[in-house]
């Protein structure tokens, strides 16, 4: 891709081979790339790109599809006439962009299209690389959940968003019990195949608006915008049951606590809580935190709600 800075001689982000001419618009590159280039957020430059290809051809909505996960931005509104682009630079797939309007799209125009996405590859691939760095700093490696700091960030959002909407929160603290037990009797192999297990069960008995995270060791949270106390209480009964469920084969180590079948077992205890309108996500935590030691005082392989 040729980059230096002409719009009319910047080739096709996609590769279609096709060179773009003279738009008989003017158009202030450097405004373009300076736009696009001062935000490392994705949404921003994709919504930034949208609206300076707006003002060049008046389209009504486009989707961007994320190459690597299909996760999908978008805007404006669905029209009939689309047209798509596939996105990369120097070399490595970025994604696809959708455009959308109520008539075709000139050859003119697709020229012109063409040109602003060269111009603003540099700037997707680095939103690209920082969203990437960003999501591997808020996930667990062994689990693939979130960690404890997607649940400060992402949790601090999701509390924002139903305070505006006057909407209730709730959190539950979990934790398998005799966890280090099953470590030490059955080898370390066994209790990360466990957590994994886990992880997946609490991906499972959620919903997909449900953020679920691995706060370290054999402690997870799992935060329900829009729940109740009561619907809260449900998803942790639903969560006990299944994790109780669960079952993995042990490889090595002492076998006098196995099942007849030779396979381990665990339970959770779970603490639960929500969000007053006054109180903060981390005091909801405290709270949930307080009703799990709580539910294992009481025997454990329970769920008990918090006072706050």
């Amino acid at each position: 891709m040729n980059r230096d800075g002409n719009a009319q001689n910047l080739r096709l982000v996609s590769g279609k081979g096709k060179t773009s001419g003279d738009s008989g618009t003017p158009f202030d590159a450097l405004e373009f790339v300076q736009s696009l280039s001062s935000s490392l957020e994705l949404g921003t430059v994709l919504a930034r790109l949208h609206e300076h290809l707006h003002s060049q051809i008046q389209h009504s909505g486009w989707f961007f599809i994320l190459q690597e996960s299909d996760e999908t931005w978008s805007g404006g509104d669905e029209d009939r006439h689309r047209i798509e682009y596939g996105m990369s630079f120097n070399g490595e797939a970025m994604g696809s962009l959708i455009l959308m309007r109520g008539r075709r799209f000139s050859d003119a125009e697709q020229e012109k299209i063409e040109a602003l996405l060269g111009l603003a590859a540099p700037a997707l691939a680095n939103a690209l690389r920082f969203q990437r760095l960003s999501t591997s700093l808020e996930t667990d490696e062994l689990t693939g959940l979130g960690n404890r700091r997607a649940f400060e960030k992402q949790g601090a959002q999701w509390l924002a968003d139903c305070r505006r909407q006057d909407r209730p929160m709730s959190v539950l603290a979990i934790d398998l019990d005799h966890f280090k037990q099953i470590n030490d009797e059955y080898g370390h192999t066994v209790g990360d195949e466990l957590l994994r297990l886990v992880a997946q069960t609490l991906i499972n008995t959620t919903r997909e608006s449900d953020l679920c995270v691995r706060m370290g060791g054999e402690e997870f949270l799992a935060i329900l915008p829009g729940a109740d106390l009561s619907s809260a209480m449900e998803c942790a009964e639903r969560i006990r049951l299944a994790i109780a469920a669960l079952r993995t084969r042990a490889t090595a180590g002492d076998t006098s606590g196995l099942e007849s079948d030779g396979l381990v077992k665990v339970t959770a205890s779970v603490g639960v809580a929500t969000i007053g309108r006054t109180s903060t996500l981390q005091a909801a935590y405290q709270t949930a935190d307080e009703a799990l030691y709580a539910a294992k005082s009481a025997g454990r392989n329970r769920v008990l709600a918090g006072n706050g």
